[in-house]
C-alpha cells in the first residue's frame, strides 16, 4: 500500500515500530549456553549469520526449494522441522525483512507491517489470547502506545504480516484454543499474511488445511550451507572485535572447526541442524579453538541444553510436567537407544515405545508421578529434541549419534562388555563401543582394551579393525596403562600408513574410521609409494573425508613440483623455517609443520616449533642430533647432501618417526641407530651396501625399504632373507 493512504498519525508511529521491530529481531539467540570467552556476544546478528534454509519432500528428500522461495507469494503457510532446524530464526527474518523493506526477500514482504507473536508469550497472558491492539506489546517492542485501532486499520487492509512462532511450546490443551483463536483472525482479516511454526511431530500438515494453509517442512543444512554458516559465526563485525590479535584467532578457531566437521563424521551430522551447528561454534570459541578430544563433553553440553536449560529459561513446560529432570530424561531416552540398539533398529513403534517407559518407572519412582507413560514419551518428543517421528505411529532418534551416545553409556552402566565386545567387528556398533569407553571408569576401559586386543589375536578377519578400534579409543580415555598403550601403538605402526595395494585395499575396507590414522601430506613427497598407498585407501573409502585427504594429496603434488623447481644456486641459511606447503595463509599463524636445518645449531624459538613441527629437512655436514631430540612430534625426517656422513650414532631416540631419506650420503654404512626409532619407510641413496642394510633386523617397525639396485649387482634375495616382513622397493634413486 502507498504510504500516503495511511493516516499521518498512525505513519508517524508505524516509522518508530518498524525501526524497533528491525533492531529487536535483527540477532540469533542460543538458548542454554553459557560461554565465558565472549558474554558481550551473547548474540548475534541476524543479517551476519543467516543462511537460507532448504526444504525437504514427501520423502524427506531435499527439493532443491529454500524455505524463502517456497514461502513468496503465499498468504498462508505452516512451517514445520525439527528442534533446532531455524523455525524461529526464518520468521525473525521475515520480520526484520518486511521492516526494513527489503526487496531483495520475498515481494509480499515489503509492504507489510509485521506482527512476531511467540506462542510461549500467548500462553503467559492471564485473560486469554490477545486481540489486533495487544499484538505490538506480545513481543515486548520499547515502543510508545500506538494510535488507537492502529492494528486494526493494518489487519483490514491486508498489510499485516503475522508471525506466530512455536505452536509445539503450548499444552496440547491449548492448541485447540490457539488454533480457534487463529481461525477467528482468518475470518476477520483474510488479506493478510499468516506463517505458523511448529515442531514435526507436535501437529500435523493437515493441522489448518481448513483455512488453506499450505505446509513446508525445514530440511538440514548441507554441507556447502554449514561452513557458510561456521565461516559467518566467525565473521565477527570489526567494531565487535578491535583487536587484531583476537581476530586472528578467532580465524584460526573457525579453520580449526571447518576442517573437523569435513573430517569427522559425527560432527558432520550434528553440524547439519543450524542450532547443533551453532553449538559447535561456541564450544569451539569456549575452548579456544580447541574441540574436545572426545564427543562427551560435546554431548553434555548439548543433553543439558536441550533437555533443560532451553526449556527453563524460555519459562515452558509441556503435558503438565515440570519437574522432569535431566538425569530422568536421560534414564528415559537411555533406555530407548539401548533397545534400538541391541534389536538393529532406528526406530520403534510407539506402542512399544510406551512399554518400554513402563518397565523402568518402578526404578524412577520421582517420575512416575509425573504422568503415564503415553505422556511421558509424548512430552520427550515434543520438547527433548532428540526423538524424531518417522511415520505417524513409529519414533526414533532424529541424531544416530545421540543414539550411539546414550546406548553406550546404558551399556555401560549395566556392565555388559561381554556385548560390546561381541559386537566390536559390526560397524554398526563401532560408535558404541568407542563411546563406552568414554562412559566406562579406568578399570572398566582396561577390561575393553584388553578384550579388543585378545580377540584381534584370535579373529584374523577383523583384525585391523579392532586394532584401529583400540587406537581411535585411546583418544577418549585420559589415563591409559603404558604397557597397553605401547601394544595398541605397535599394532598400528603395523597397519598405518599401507605400503602395498592389497594392504591399502584391505585397509578401506575397515571405512572411515582408518582415515583419522593417515597421515597428512605435510610431511611427504606427494609421488612416493607411501603416499600413493594413502590415495588409494581414500578413495576406495570415498565420502567426504576421505574426498578432502585426496584433494589435499593432489594439491600437495603440485606445490611440492613448484618448489622442487628453486634454483640450485640458491645459498643454504643456519636454518630456515619454512611453513607447510599445504597451509593456507590464514593457518599459518599457528605454527610451521616444516623446519629446515643445515647446522646443528638450535633455532632461539625451539620451544614454541616443538608443539608444531612434524617434518625437518637436514641439509649440510653438522649433524643437528640436539635439535632432533627436541621435536617429540618428528615423524618426516630426510636427510641430505652430507658427504662426510658415515653413521647415525648420535641420532636420539624418536618413536614418533614414521618416514626417513636419505640422499646424497655416499659415505654412509652404519644405519644401527635406526633400531632407536620407529621409522615404517625407509629410503636411502646411494645404496649403503648389504652390510648396512642387515643392521636394519633391530629396527622392528621397519616394513618398506626403499634403495638404488642395479640388476645382478645386488643380492635382493638374500636381502628379503634378512629382513623378513619388509617390503624391498628398488629404484633409480630418490629425490628430497
Amino acid at each position: 500500500m502507498e504510504q500516503a493512504r495511511v493516516p499521518e498519525l498512525d505513519a508517524a508511529f508505524e516509522s518508530h515500530y518498524l525501526e524497533m521491530v528491525a533492531k529487536a529481531f535483527d540477532r540469533v539467540e542460543i538458548f542454554g549456553i553459557e560461554t565465558r570467552s565472549r558474554q558481550s556476544r551473547h548474540r548475534w546478528p541476524l543479517r551476519d549469520l543467516y543462511t537460507h534454509l532448504m526444504t525437504i519432500g514427501d520423502a524427506r528428500a531435499p527439493t532443491g526449494t529454500t524455505a524463502g522461495v517456497a514461502l513468496a507469494g503465499r498468504r498462508r503457510t505452516l512451517v514445520r522441522g525439527a528442534a533446532g532446524s531455524g523455525k524461529t530464526t526464518l520468521l525473525w527474518h521475515m520480520a526484520v525483512s518486511a521492516a526494513q523493506g527489503q526487496r531483495t526477500a520475498s515481494d509480499h514482504l515489503h509492504e507489510h507491517i509485521p506482527f512476531v507473536l511467540p506462542v510461549r508469550a500467548l500462553q503467559l497472558r492471564r485473560h486469554g489470547l490477545p486481540s489486533p491492539a495487544e499484538f505490538v506489546h506480545v513481543a515486548r517492542l520499547a515502543v510508545d502506545e500506538p494510535p488507537t485501532g492502529w492494528a486494526e486499520r493494518v489487519l483490514a487492509t491486508g498489510r499485516g504480516l503475522l508471525l506466530i512462532d512455536g505452536v509445539d511450546e503450548a499444552r496440547e490443551s491449548e492448541r485447540a484454543e490457539i488454533r480457534s483463536w487463529l481461525g477467528e483472525l482468518l475470518t476477520a482479516y483474510p488479506l493478510c499474511s499468516y506463517v505458523v511454526t511448529a515442531r514435526a511431530q507436535a501437529v500435523p500438515e493437515s493441522w489448518l488445511a481448513e483455512w488453506e494453509f499450505a505446509a513446508i517442512e525445514l530440511g538440514p543444512l548441507s554441507s556447502e550451507d554449514t561452513q557458510q554458516l561456521i565461516t559467518r559465526w566467525y565473521a565477527v563485525p570489526p567494531e565487535l572485535t578491535g583487536d587484531p590479535a583476537e581476530r586472528a584467532a578467532l580465524e584460526r578457531r573457525r579453520d580449526v572447526l571447518l576442517a573437523a566437521v569435513v573430517e569427522r563424521s559425527d560432527l558432520r551430522e550434528m553440524a547439519s541442524n543450524p542450532l547443533m551447528c551453532s553449538l559447535l561454534c561456541v564450544v569451539n570459541d569456549e575452548r579456544g579453538g580447541l574441540l574436545p578430544h572426545t564427543r562427551w563433553e560435546l554431548y553434555d553440553a548439548v543433553l543439558s541444553m536441550m533437555l533443560t536449560r532451553r526449556d527453563e529459561r524460555r519459562l515452558i513446560s509441556a503435558h503438565n510436567i515440570t519437574g522432569f529432570e535431566r538425569e530422568a530424561q536421560t534414564e528415559l531416552l537411555q533406555h530407548l537407544a539401548y533397545w534400538l540398539q541391541r534389536n538393529g533398529q532406528t526406530d520403534v513403534d510407539l506402542a512399544r515405545a510406551h512399554v518400554l517407559i513402563a518397565g523402568l518407572l518402578p526404578s524412577l519412582p520421582g517420575l512416575a508421578v509425573q504422568g503415564a507413560p503415553e505422556t511421558l514419551l509424548a512430552y520427550l518428543r515434543e520438547r527433548s529434541g532428540f526423538l524424531q517421528a518417522s511415520s505417524p505411529d513409529r519414533i526414533g532418534f532424529a541424531h544416530r549419534s545421540f543414539q550411539s551416545y546414550l546406548a553406550a553409556k546404558a551399556a555401560v552402566e549395566q556392565g555388559d562388555f561381554g556385548l560390546l565386545l561381541a559386537r566390536s567387528d559390526d560397524p554398526n556398533w563401532q560408535d558404541v563401543v568407542l563411546m563406552a569407553f568414554g562412559h566406562a571408569r579406568r578399570r572398566e576401559s582396561m577390561e575393553l582394551f584388553n578384550g579388543l586386543l585378545d580377540r584381534a589375536e584370535r579373529d584374523p578377519a577383523n583384525r585391523a579393525r579392532l586394532h584401529l578400534l583400540a587406537a581411535a579409543a585411546l583418544r577418549y580415555v585420559p589415563e591409559v596403562d603404558p604397557a597397553i598403550r605401547e601394544r595398541i601403538e605397535y599394532r598400528l605402526a603395523q597397519l598405518i600408513p599401507p605400503r602395498t595395494p592389497v594392504e591399502a585395499d584391505a585397509l578401506a575396507e575397515v571405512g572411515e574410521l582408518v582415515l583419522e590414522f593417515m597421515p597428512s601430506p605435510d610431511g611427504l613427497d606427494p609421488d612416493c609409494p607411501e603416499a600413493q598407498m594413502i590415495v588409494r585407501t581414500a578413495q576406495r573409502i570415498g565420502g567426504a573425508a576421505a574426498q578432502e585427504l585426496v584433494r589435499r594429496f593432489a594439491e600437495a603434488r603440485r606445490l611440492w613440483a613448484a618448489r622442487a623447481q628453486r634454483p640450485p644456486s640458491r645459498p643454504a641459511p643456519e636454518f630456515v623455517r619454512v611453513d607447510s606447503w599445504t597451509t593456507a595463509p590464514r593457518r599459518a599463524a599457528a605454527g610451521p609443520w616444516t623446519l629446515e636445518l643445515s647446522g646443528a645449531e638450535a633455532p632461539p624459538d625451539l620451544d614454541s616449533l616443538a608443539t608444531t613441527v612434524h617434518h625437518v629437512v637436514w641439509r649440510g655436514a653438522a649433524p643437528p642430533y640436539t635439535v632432533l631430540g627436541r621435536l617429540p612430534l618428528l615423524r618426516t625426517l630426510i636427510i641430505a647432501d652430507s658427504p662426510a656422513l658415515t653413521d647415525l650414532g648420535g641420532l636420539p631416540r624418536l618413536p614418533r618417526l614414521r618416514t626417513l631419506r636419505i640422499t646424497g650420503c655416499p659415505a654412509l654404512s652404519d644405519l644401527t641407530a635406526l633400531a632407536r626409532t620407529g621409522v615404517v619407510f625407509l629410503d636411502v641413496s646411494p645404496n649403503p651396501g648389504a652390510a648396512a642394510f642387515a643392521a636394519l633386523a633391530g629396527a622392528v617397525r621397519l616394513r618398506v625399504l626403499g634403495f638404488p639396485c642395479v640388476a645382478g649387482e645386488f643380492d635382493l634375495e638374500g636381502l628379503r632373507r634378512s629382513l623378513p616382513g619388509v617390503e624391498l622397493v628398488p629404484h633409480s634413486g630418490v629425490r628430497a
